[in-house]
């Protein structure tokens, strides 16, 4: 579960939530297979999410490359994850993966998002509750699998599938649209950084 807990950090998810629980919904691909850097300005900078800084770089195949600092056998070390941005009909939505010993790891994790008016972003997960029924009644194929720490959603369906169910209006209740998580960017650092690239 290690992976899952550093990605969840990685897009700041509040300790409350993943820390009390580790409830998760995990895709063996990324939402959609041909990344496109929609709102590319608007990710891309130093995010404060309290613990840890990430910081947010697209490559030139669409794909956002995060990286943060982590404190381990006595030395600060640098762990990275991957994020696919995805367009929707209405809503849009990311895809994270893990680098674990140089290796990334085979599944990601999803959540919808939004960017406020001053540029905050704003993120939902996956309420697993929901998943877990539509899985149930055969909406969505997957296996659940309930421990003591929480449950753990393994969605199977192609992307495209699983793509069109969320996309869907009347699907309201897929993400945790009362407990949003909100992302400030740090301005300062951001102007510092465009600089020295300079």
């Amino acid at each position: 579960m290690k992976y899952l807990r550093n990605i969840l950090i990685s897009i700041s998810l509040t300790s409350v939530l993943f820390l009390s629980a580790c409830s998760t919904v995990t895709i063996p691909y990324p939402l959609s297979a041909n990344p496109k850097p929609i709102d590319k300005e608007k990710f891309e900078g130093v995010w404060d999410g309290g613990e840890p800084t990430v910081h947010v770089r697209f490559g030139s195949n669409g794909i956002a490359q995060i990286a943060w600092l982590d404190w381990a056998d006595n030395e600060f070390q640098i762990v990275r994850a991957e994020m696919i941005v995805t367009e929707g009909d209405e809503n849009n939505f990311l895809s994270f993966r893990m680098e674990e010993d140089g290796k990334w790891t085979n599944t990601y994790v999803f959540c919808q998002y939004s960017f406020s008016d001053n540029g905050e972003l704003i993120v939902w997960n996956p309420n697993t509750e929901t998943f877990e029924k539509a899985i149930e009644k055969g909406l969505l194929q997957g296996e659940v699998e309930s421990g003591i720490t929480g449950t753990t959603i393994a969605i199977t369906n192609a992307p495209g599938k699983l793509l069109e169910f969320i996309n869907d209006p009347e699907n309201l209740k897929l993400f945790e649209y009362r407990k949003p998580v909100i992302l400030r960017k740090i301005v300062g650092v951001e102007k510092n950084e465009k600089k020295a690239e300079e």
